[in-house]
């Protein structure tokens, strides 16, 4: 359990603990000769402690919300859109060459004698990458790959570094495509307090909403002239000319 998560709200809690100590010593302080607590008094501790309350949560939650997001850059969904779109016109186009090497997330090389090669995906799954394949000029008995992808987000948050690349394997005349390992990532998520909100009109913490994007996931590869691939999953492989 991610004790991280829990931090700020035990900070709240002895904030207030230690509050309602203060106020409780103040009040008996204030008793009349009647035994009746001063009315002023009590309001005016009432009203001090609330606000302090509310300031020391504000900051608190500041603060966490900065920390959560420190090691996350801001990224625009409209950047996104124009990175993923150059990255297929190019792959599509037979330029791949053009992207920038900052996509590039792994290669592959292999050595292949044989005429044929069975493509497949394990276990029947939904690959979520394009595959082009461009035919070389010669027979150099020699497969290329390279997977690019473009940047992906979390509310606006860069977490591409935290996506791992499609993993490729060739073995017995087959060529198998797996998605990449899963990552999880954690995020809290912060709101102000309800009489916060009251003044600024802020949405509520049941009314929040998480955006995805997931970036362009391409495979590329360069094959041998005559070699021929037998795509035994529908990988729909694009054939660049």
């Amino acid at each position: 359990m991610n004790m991280n998560i829990f931090a700020p709200i035990l900070i709240i809690l002895f904030i207030v603990i230690m509050i309602s100590m203060f106020m409780f010593k103040i009040m008996k302080k204030t008793v009349n000769k009647k035994g009746k607590y001063s009315y002023g008094n009590r309001v005016h501790w009432i009203v001090a402690g609330y606000i302090s309350l509310l300031l020391i949560c504000g900051m608190v939650v500041t603060f966490s919300s900065a920390k959560n997001r420190a090691d996350f850059k801001t990224i625009n969904i409209d950047e996104l859109d124009k990175e993923s779109a150059a990255l297929d016109n190019a792959a599509v186009a037979g330029k791949i060459d053009t992207v920038d090497k900052k996509y590039i997330e792994k290669k592959w090389s292999f050595d292949y004698q044989d005429q044929k090669l069975n493509v497949v995906l394990v276990n029947g799954e939904f690959l979520n990458t394009k595959i082009f394949v461009e035919r070389k000029k010669t027979n150099d008995h020699k497969i290329e790959a390279i997977s690019y992808r473009t940047r992906s987000s979390v509310n606006e948050m860069d977490i591409s570094k935290r996506i791992n690349p499609t993993r490729l394997e060739l073995a017995e005349g087959t060529l198998s495509l797996r998605n990449p390992k899963k990552t999880t990532l954690e995020f809290s998520v912060f709101n102000h307090v309800f009489a916060v909100n009251q003044f600024t009109g802020g949405d509520s913490l049941f009314s929040h909403h998480s955006s995805f994007y997931d970036g362009q996931s391409i495979l590329y590869m360069r094959i041998p002239k005559d070699l021929e691939l037998i795509d035994k999953s529908d990988l729909n492989i694009q054939y660049v000319k």
